[in-house]
């Protein structure tokens, strides 16, 4: 039915329709009418009954039952009817349709139905089918007594069916006659009833191909009643908005692509199987191709391998990623990379060849101050640690002179040594020899060292790292992140305070934490307390000889070991103190 023209469809149904329609009520009629010229028939043969009673009181008595059955057999003949007589016990002594010397072999008929009922009723009627006449018959039976000896007999009168069933076959050759002529006129009125309606569908239906291919131009009134004008009027309605979003759409990707194609950024669009589906114009400089780049894979196009490294991590279901990479010897970009949510991944090149060449700029000369800084320092510190030994005689004001010089020198001489390291991971964060480190083992060995500042304060460590804790990092470079972190930990603990060191293990990495219950950091610090000299409290940061470069230190570290490190205050279900994170890759045993 799917598959069929909907002028087929409509035709099918409405002929179902009229089958239906047509049939049920002659189906109705014919068993009423039936029923009517039954019960007609039964009426007729009990007055049939009666009268043929009212002729035999008036004839009786009969001298012999041969008498009797010469009677039934001339009155059954002028009313066209069997006639029987039966006495009380069920022997028939007289029947019209069977002859005089054969009555005696006929069964009794005490148990026909009729007899039964009249019985009890007096006057019975049956529809049954006789064995002796072998066809279907109308009986009607009647008690009645005899003149001659006052016993009770029964005279039934008995029609056959057939004469009904022809009757009726005469009623319904006209009835049928009249039902295939009314068919034959509805199917042709449904044929062009059907015909009619189609026109107007495929009508809209033209209309409706027309909007998909674009024409929005065509008004088409369809005038097959109010329903389809109004459906044209709806269908011209939806093509003209669609027409104008269809315009709005145009214009803003002529001015997105204006937008893109004029941006300084390079723009890259990857479709599923990750090769280059568009680029703009600076992506064409960057990539020193433009139409030819079209169709091909990041790799063949930059010869990069991080590039489509980044790529393929997109692709297989990452939703960003982050990467700088170097083109040429001065020349860097940022490279942003975002999951698309249809499918494929969109690809930014910033370039960053200024800010770079500037971060180096103030490298070096945090450097080169740095290394001047050094040996005066150090000849200073020399000096004053000199002038404060026994051997010069120094009153107590110039001995408190010097020792505020010494203190002074030695931050200073912090700071340098602070900024000489944070030059050196800055500068070359790929050339840390990475291998598998305890990290477990590393972390006692740093807070041995920390021991008698602690205890100073009454400051202890609460250690739930196992006994050994395997990482991919360098030995020298973790202990110096664990050591900044407990530095600042003890220093900002109150006395009698507790910290805690722990991990956890999420995917392929191991996560670290150290909790203090300090005064904690405020949600507007957090976001910049890993720069270099920022501060939260200055004056306490000098009074405890903190330079502002540790934090900053620790974050450089751990993401030249491939890890990450942030800052929750307060801890979870705490209103103080704060937890420094930090994560470092597992180190896998070997197969």
């Amino acid at each position: 039915m799917k598959n069929m023209k909907f002028k087929n469809r409509l035709f099918i149904s409405f002929c179902g329709v009229l089958i239906l329609a047509i049939l049920l009520p002659a189906l109705y009629v014919y068993n009423m009418l039936e029923r009517e010229v039954l019960r007609e028939s039964t009426e007729k043969a009990v007055k049939q009954v009666d009268f043929i009673q009212w002729i035999y009181d008036r004839d009786a008595p009969f001298k012999s039952n041969a008498a009797l059955d010469q009677w039934c057999s001339m009155l059954g003949d002028k009313l066209g009817c069997r006639i029987t007589v039966i006495t009380s016990g069920g022997a028939v002594i007289a029947d019209s349709s069977v002859p005089q010397d054969e009555i005696r072999y006929m069964e009794n008929h005490a148990n026909r139905e009729e007899i039964r009922s009249a019985a009890i009723n007096r006057t019975a009627v049956s529809v049954r089918y006789s064995s002796t006449l072998k066809r279907k018959l109308i009986y009607a039976a009647k008690k009645i007594k005899s003149r001659e000896t006052d016993d009770a007999f029964y005279l039934r009168t008995a029609y056959p069916v057939s004469s009904i069933e022809n009757r009726m076959s005469q009623y319904m050759d006209k009835f049928w006659v009249g039902i295939v002529l009314i068919f034959a006129l509805t199917f042709a009125l449904s044929i062009y009833l059907a015909g009619k309606l189609e026109a107007p569908v495929h009508q809209i239906m033209n209309r409706l191909k027309a909007i998909a291919d674009g024409d929005f131009s065509h008004k088409y009134i369809v005038d097959a009643g109010p329903e389809f004008y109004s459906l044209s009027m709806t269908l011209n309605e939806t093509a003209d908005r669609i027409r104008e979003q269809m315009d709005v759409i145009s214009e803003q990707n002529l001015e997105m692509e204006t937008i893109i194609e004029n941006m300084r950024e390079g723009v890259m669009l990857l479709d599923r199987s990750g090769h280059i589906k568009a680029i703009n114009r600076a992506m064409g400089g960057i990539a020193e191709c433009h139409l030819s780049c079209i169709g091909r894979r990041p790799l063949e196009v930059f010869l990069n391998s991080d590039v489509q490294t980044a790529c393929d991590k997109i692709l297989a279901g990452a939703k960003e990623y982050n990467l700088t990479i170097s083109m040429a010897a001065d020349t860097f970009y940022e490279m942003y990379a975002v999951k698309i949510t249809e499918g494929g991944a969109l690809i930014v090149f910033y370039d960053v060849s200024e800010r770079k060449r500037l971060e180096k700029v103030r490298r070096d000369f945090v450097a080169n101050v740095s290394h001047e800084l050094k040996t005066p320092l150090t000849s200073i510190k020399g000096y004053v640690d000199t002038l404060l030994t026994d051997d010069f005689s120094i009153d107590e004001q110039g001995r408190t002179f010097l020792s505020t010089i010494e203190k002074n020198a030695s931050q200073m001489t912090n700071i340098v040594n602070n900024l000489l390291q944070l030059t050196h991971l800055e500068e070359k964060p790929l050339d840390l020899d990475l291998r598998p480190v305890d990290a477990a083992g590393s972390f006692q060995s740093v807070w041995e060292t920390f021991q008698p500042m602690a205890e100073e304060k009454q400051v202890r460590a609460d250690n739930r790292l196992p006994a050994q804790l395997m990482v991919y990092a360098n030995e020298s470079t973790l202990s110096r992140v664990f050591r900044n972190l407990i530095d600042n930990a003890v220093q900002h603990s109150p006395e009698g305070g507790i910290i805690t060191i722990f991990s956890k293990t999420k995917e392929e990495e191991i996560i670290f934490g150290i909790q203090d219950q300090g005064p904690g950091i405020s949600q507007k610090h957090q976001n910049r307390i890993f720069e270099r000299f920022y501060r939260v409290d200055k004056e306490r940061s000098r009074a405890s000889g903190g330079t502002g470069l540790g934090l900053s230190i620790c974050k450089h570290a751990v993401t030249a070991m491939q890890g990450r490190i942030w800052v929750q205050s307060p801890p979870p279900e705490e209103n103080k103190g704060s937890v420094f994170y930090f994560s470092l890759p597992i180190a896998k045993e070997p197969e």
